[in-house]
């Protein structure tokens, strides 16, 4: 797709064979080969892709004998953008006919600056696949309505991988474990490999296997355990049919495990997807030329935004990663909002609630509701809640802004949780920090609850060493690097936050 400024979002947002224009009529392809496409001019389905007004869409479609692999790909050089279009966009569908059909896999752009579109999608036997190739950057990007060529290829295999529309996204995270999920993949192999690793650019077989069983239910379920704590990692899965027989790995997929406190997210670093976790809203980085120009918190960078609608109330949802707290810590929720319109901006409603998933059904608890109104600068929000028991939890931030005068968004950037350090109702002497004063290494150890975190503070209340740990008894903690004096040390435990001040030779 050529991209678009966000205000875009105002206006509503070799065999040569000509395609044809409907479903029904699509043309049956039965031998590889480059396929030549003509301008759009049939009927488009919204099932995987967005639509808009005055989309056009031409049909294929391929049926194979055995199981396998399809691979279209329009990433040609021909693709040029003076003979034909040079910005694609392509659904692969499947359905017993054409008026139940499901969206099996979609891609627009090759990657952020090749607009042309590349699939590989594996088939089941005697299943139909629909090929919708579409204008919709045609109509919105002020192109020329040429066709194009594709490449369709076919290749039986064996050992089928997984869909990139099979997975789900992973749950029941604490700091060093994770659920994964996924459909079985065609042929239901009784067993895949999980390749995972923290480096997000390991090579898909370069990191470390797990073994998972297929199992009895409906779909997989891969449990990662042991992993290091509060980690982010990702993860390939591949088909293990057999001894000698594996698939091609499917991913990269993502994981963040929970983060105790205090934890910020700004979504700038490219190393955590931008995002570290954050799920929802819609990101937009910015600088000087785009509209709006440097709009995240401090000027140019990225930030999320969610807007209203000007006909229907708005319900849209973002949550936070996991968060691991303990029972009585109160936690102090900052984040910083800013509105942007075309003309005068329209108030958005916001509200902060917390629970134990990222899905809206899960967000059980209202923390603190907010009026949006500020559209000259970034207003910092507050809210603080206690956690009544030790677990997991997700903050969740719901837009539920009621039908709007104007079309406008709500930027949301500098996300931070803290929590106000406090003593549980449980006895601190069953804490022992030794030896105290110390030079290099102090111990601590707990008789009756188990330590998730400990961070060290000089006088000033400024965090000088912090580590988190697997729910341990026993630890040590190295402050060799710190500087001589006086330290209070912050104890997070499964019963409460313990200080025990320390002592620096």
């Amino acid at each position: 797709m050529k991209k678009l400024l966000l205000s875009c979002f105002m206006l509503i947002i070799g065999i040569n064979v000509f395609g044809q224009a409907s479903c029904a009529a699509a043309i049956n392809i039965t031998t590889n080969g480059t396929k030549t496409v003509a301008p759009a001019t049939g009927t488009y389905q919204t099932l995987c892709l967005d639509s808009n007004v005055g989309i056009k869409a031409m049909w294929y479609k391929y049926t194979p004998t055995v199981n396998g692999e399809m691979t279209i790909s329009s990433d040609l050089p021909v693709n040029d953008g003076t003979t034909y279009s040079d910005d694609t966009r392509l659904s692969v569908l499947s359905g017993t006919s054409c008026t139940t059909l499901s969206c099996v896999d979609s891609n627009d752009d090759v990657d952020a600056s090749n607009y042309l579109s590349t699939l590989t999608v594996p088939v089941a036997a005697g299943t139909t696949y629909y090929i919708q190739w579409d204008n919709f950057w045609i109509i919105d990007g002020g192109l020329t309505n040429l066709g194009f060529k594709f490449t369709f290829t076919f290749t039986p295999v064996s050992c089928v991988r997984l869909g990139s529309s099979d997975f789900y996204s992973p749950d029941s995270y604490t700091t060093t474990s994770a659920n994964l999920y996924w459909d079985p993949a065609i042929g239901a192999p009784s067993n895949y490999d999980v390749d995972w690793s923290t480096d997000f650019t390991a090579a898909a077989g370069s990191g470390t296997s797990v073994s998972v069983p297929a199992g009895s239910l409906s779909y997989v379920v891969g449990s990662l355990t042991d992993l290091p704590v509060s980690s982010n990692f990702r993860y390939y899965v591949r088909s293990n049919c057999d001894v000698n027989s594996q698939s091609e790995y499917q991913g990269p997929y993502y994981g963040y495990l929970a983060k105790s406190l205090p934890y910020s997210n700004g979504f700038e670093d490219p190393a955590n997807n931008l995002r570290d976790g954050f799920k929802g809203f819609s990101l937009f980085t910015s600088d000087g030329t785009t509209n709006p120009a440097s709009y995240a918190d401090g000027g140019d960078g990225s930030s999320l935004y969610s807007f209203n609608s000007t006909t229907a109330a708005t319900d849209d949802w973002a949550y936070s990663r996991a968060l691991s707290l303990s029972a009585g810590e109160t936690v102090t929720i900052n984040f910083k909002t800013r509105l942007y319109s075309g003309g005068t901006p329209t108030d958005l409603a916001l509200d902060l609630k917390v629970g134990d998933s990222q899905t809206s059904a899960g967000q059980t608890t209202l923390v603190k509701s907010f009026v949006i109104t500020d559209d000259t600068a970034y207003t910092q929000q507050t809210a603080t809640w206690t956690a009544t028991t030790g677990g997991i939890y997700y903050f969740g931030f719901n837009n539920n802004s009621p039908i709007g005068a104007t079309d406008t968004a709500m930027f949301f950037d500098s996300l931070e949780f803290s929590s106000v350090l406090s003593v549980n109702n449980f006895n601190a002497n069953k804490f022992s920090v030794s030896p105290n004063p110390a030079k290099d290494i102090v111990s601590v150890s707990s008789e009756n609850s188990l330590i998730d975190n400990v961070n060290i503070t000089d006088l000033n209340g400024r965090i000088v060493v912090q580590k988190a740990f697997d729910k341990t008894s026993k630890l040590q903690m190295n402050i060799s690097g710190l500087a001589s004096g006086v330290y209070m040390m912050n104890i997070k435990s499964d019963l409460g936050i313990i200080t025990k001040k320390i002592i620096k030779e």
